[in-house]
């Protein structure tokens, strides 16, 4: 199966950074403050731990799936970070991850080996881990004592530049090479756009399906464990607006929610216009319930536009 032509990629990324820089410039002349080193800088923190998150949601939705536990598997691996710190210091960025890859293979397993749809599945793993933070947690927040863990994301050569920018944007990297330049991310394509076919040719679908949902729990799993170096603190729901906001970068950016179109690169978009759509809402003090509406409205456009060209069989 072919993944997605140039052309199309090209022409769907330059539509979305047009309207990212509308947005950008419409702030800035609303709201003047936008553009100050204070409020880049908050933008760049909101950014980059949807970033991480968003990849692996993107591999899932290139499938046809979805993945409803990245916000309750980034709460839970930032709370065990956060527990842990004391005893493990650094090693916590290594742990945190690690519990994602743990979560995201028991959602893969469960998915492949049961049948089970991926929102069946990936809601009742959420419901699980909120149960389990909040015993983990006893309902409190965990404070991160050691400077050194926050200095970790927060430090920075500038104001408006965290050094956790320059890590999620790594992250990013290795989801385009891996969506882009590995087999694996390019069956990805394959079962969004025709599963049976390409069962037929031969393609190991289960596996691929199971690795997919490995890396979105891995990504899930570092967004928290930056969450909480960020926040200074490990909190039962620290994560929880990551479940509907990745999925909403994810469509905005341009990938299909029935699957086999888009990719990782369009998602830094998506990403983009998220932060700087809810950062510039908020610097102008618009009304939050005009916010939530916006925001439902942007989606609904976004899901028209990416998939205006499917048929009825196609929208699953």
């Amino acid at each position: 199966m072919k993944t997605e032509s140039l052309p199309v990629f090209q022409n769907r990324s330059m539509l979305t950074a047009g309207f990212l820089v509308l947005l950008v410039v419409l702030f800035a002349v609303l709201e003047p403050n936008f553009l100050s080193s204070g409020n880049l800088r908050s933008i760049a923190f909101a950014l980059s731990v949807t970033l991480v998150a968003s990849i692996g949601a993107t591999l899932i939705i290139l499938m046809g799936s979805i993945d409803l536990s990245v916000g309750a598997i980034a709460s839970i691996s930032g709370m065990v970070a956060a527990w842990l710190a004391p005893e493990l210091g650094f090693w916590v960025f290594l742990v945190g991850p690690v519990v994602g890859l743990a979560c995201g293979l028991i959602n893969g397993a469960l998915f492949v080996g049961l049948k089970i749809p991926s929102i069946l599945v990936t809601l009742g793993m959420a419901t699980s881990l909120s149960g389990l933070v909040l015993y983990i947690s006893d309902g409190q927040s965990i404070p991160v004592l050691d400077e050194r863990l926050i200095a970790f994301t927060q430090a920075g050569p500038f104001e408006a530049l965290p050094i956790i920018l320059v890590y999620a944007l790594c992250v990013f990297l290795v989801g385009v090479l891996l969506h882009e330049k590995t087999r694996a991310g390019r069956i990805l394509f394959s079962i969004g756009r025709d599963e049976a076919t390409a069962r037929l040719l031969g393609a190991p679908l289960d596996r691929v399906k199971v690795i997919a949902f490995c890396f979105s729990g891995l990504f899930a799993g570092i967004a928290g464990t930056l969450l909480m170096s960020r926040l200074g603190t490990g909190a039962a729901s620290m994560g929880n607006y990551l479940m509907l906001e990745t999925i909403t970068a994810v469509v905005i950016g341009g990938t299909a929610i029935t699957g086999g179109s888009g990719g990782v690169r369009l998602t830094i978009l998506g990403v983009a216009i998220i932060v700087v759509l809810s950062n510039g809402m908020n610097i102008i003090s618009l009304h939050p319930y005009i916010q939530t509406a916006i925001k439902g409205m942007t989606i609904l456009a976004a899901v028209y536009i990416t998939s205006r060209h499917l048929t009825a069989e196609d929208v699953k």
